[in-house]
């Protein structure tokens, strides 16, 4: 960019030749001669506008943001790697008082699985505030956890495809109740009677009031619990918990835009996350918040719709059945 203006210096000469023109009309012959020339010298130059050096301005650069480090995950598979593939394997509904679960609920056994084979990674999945009055032994009712993108919701439509194998059980909450910390510990309990499991492959997730679950079960409990690490989705804690929930591997997730459960307020996924990584845990909790999303903050996660950018916290750009198979519980 090129810039002109006045000279600095133009009015100054301008005072100095009206002093001159005044001082030789009372000089004598030879002193007129001097000053004519001189008076000449400032006519001439006062005729050509001197320019102040051009200024040649540079467009400002900005800085190449920062490279986003990719998550590198560390996996020990020692107790992995004999397990089959699952090219698609049964999923079971089991209405309350069809076994001696606490709850109604699913569970998928992958391909391959048997009552005498390697034992399995477990998730349990904890849906959200269901206001259906569900008594829990009808399977018509059961079916509603098959709906929408959730661990049962994509097996029941065929996209389940996680890298490795894992048992998932999804119990089914009765209506206006809440997920007590002791009935998930009893029903994690049945299933490691049931099933061939991993313990010390226990994963735990949810979703809204499920996600609170996930929170709850650890935060209540503390170190007496039987998962290895959580994913809760668009939930809240309180402080109270904050504290048993630094023993524990987890990685938050919430919508920035949630009016349901607000991810910034009230100990939501951020505050409650950064609560905890204030007592500098031996895991470092992670919270990722999603940008112009509101309440259903799950179903990318759930779906591995990975995100890298509009978000706040940690980059989504692993898998969280992956992710949670670096823990084991000891």
């Amino acid at each position: 960019m090129k810039t002109k203006q006045k000279p600095n210096n133009f009015y100054k000469k301008a005072d100095l030749k009206l002093f001159l023109f005044s001082y030789f009309q009372k000089s004598n012959f030879l002193q007129k001669s001097l000053l004519s020339s001189l008076i000449l010298i400032l006519l001439i130059t006062s005729c050509t506008d001197t320019e102040d050096p051009i200024v040649e301005t540079t467009p400002e650069v900005p800085e190449a943001p920062a490279l986003i480090q990719p998550t590198v995950l560390v996996i020990d598979s020692t107790d992995l790697k004999d397990l089959p593939a699952d090219k698609g394997g049964k999923h079971t509904a089991y209405p309350l008082a069809s076994t001696n679960s606490v709850f109604g609920h699913f569970v998928y056994t992958p391909d391959g699985y048997t009552e005498d084979g390697p034992e399995y990674p477990l998730l349990v999945f904890l849906h959200g505030w269901d206001i259906t009055e569900y008594t829990g032994t009808d399977e018509e009712e059961l079916n509603e956890l098959l709906l929408g993108t959730t661990p049962p919701g994509l097996i029941h439509s065929g996209r389940w495809k996680p890298s490795t194998p894992f048992i998932v059980a999804s119990p089914k909450l009765k209506s206006d109740w809440y997920w007590r910390h002791d009935q998930i510990h009893e029903f994690i309990e049945y299933l490691i009677e049931t099933y061939r499991v991993n313990s010390q492959r226990i994963y735990l997730t949810g979703l809204s009031l499920g996600g609170g679950g996930a929170w709850y079960y650890v935060g209540e409990r503390g170190e007496d619990n039987y998962v290895a690490a959580i994913v809760p989705i668009s939930a809240r804690g309180e402080e109270r918990i904050v504290s048993n929930l630094t023993k524990t591997p987890i990685w938050a997730f919430h919508g920035d835009s949630d009016a349901t459960v607000p991810a910034y307020d009230n100990f939501g996924s951020f505050p409650l996350v950064t609560a905890i990584n204030a007592l500098n845990p031996e895991v470092k909790a992670k919270v990722t918040v999603f940008g112009n999303t509101g309440h259903d903050a799950w179903s990318r996660v759930y779906s591995n719709q990975l995100a890298f950018t509009q978000i706040q916290g940690s980059t989504f750009d692993v898998s969280i059945y992956d992710w949670l198979l670096q823990f084991k519980k000891e």
